[in-house]
């Protein structure tokens, strides 16, 4: 009980770490999206970040207004409030529906796999309809990936009969 209690504390404290470490990569991309500066991660035409982030692509649905940056800001900080509610095991419901851990923890893997299916079709925007890559979006696509495999961890843990 005590080493589940402990790993399941270690694997929340390393999501919270790379929650924050996602929301200050994007809080930059958003202000580069707005900003007419040059970003420190334009090297050629083939990997510029500053080409895709103030393409159409950036924004989401495309030409839309809504920059993808601040989708993920948005998103990351649900997944903050919800990793302290399980950290913390808060319950509260909404309607007749109990939330609890076991149901936060299944959220934040069923949304890591929705973020990873949205961040390869960015991905592939790059690729083939931009011609350009980002390196900080591939670094946010890599912590995704990260975020995926520990939500799955987190949500085995949350599952496990005590």
């Amino acid at each position: 009980m005590v080493r589940r209690d402990l790993i399941k504390e270690k694997l929340i404290l390393r999501m919270l770490f790379i929650s924050v470490v996602f929301i200050l990569i994007s809080a930059y991309l958003l202000y580069l999206h707005y900003a007419n500066a040059e970003s420190f991660c334009d090297f050629s035409a083939e990997f510029s970040c500053d080409i895709v982030n103030k393409s159409i692509y950036s924004e989401f649905p495309p030409g839309s207004g809504i920059p993808v940056s601040l989708l993920g800001i948005f998103t990351f900080l649900i997944v903050i409030v919800a990793l302290f509610l399980i950290k913390h095991n808060k319950k509260f419901y909404i309607g007749a529906f109990k939330i609890n851990q076991k149901i936060l923890a299944s959220f934040i893997f069923y949304l890591m796999i929705v973020i990873l299916i949205f961040a390869l079709y960015l991905l592939y925007t790059e690729l083939f309809l931009i011609l350009s890559l980002c390196i900080l979006c591939i670094l946010l696509d890599i912590l995704i990936i990260i975020m995926l495999v520990l939500s799955y961890k987190l949500w085995g843990i949350c599952y496990e009969k005590k």
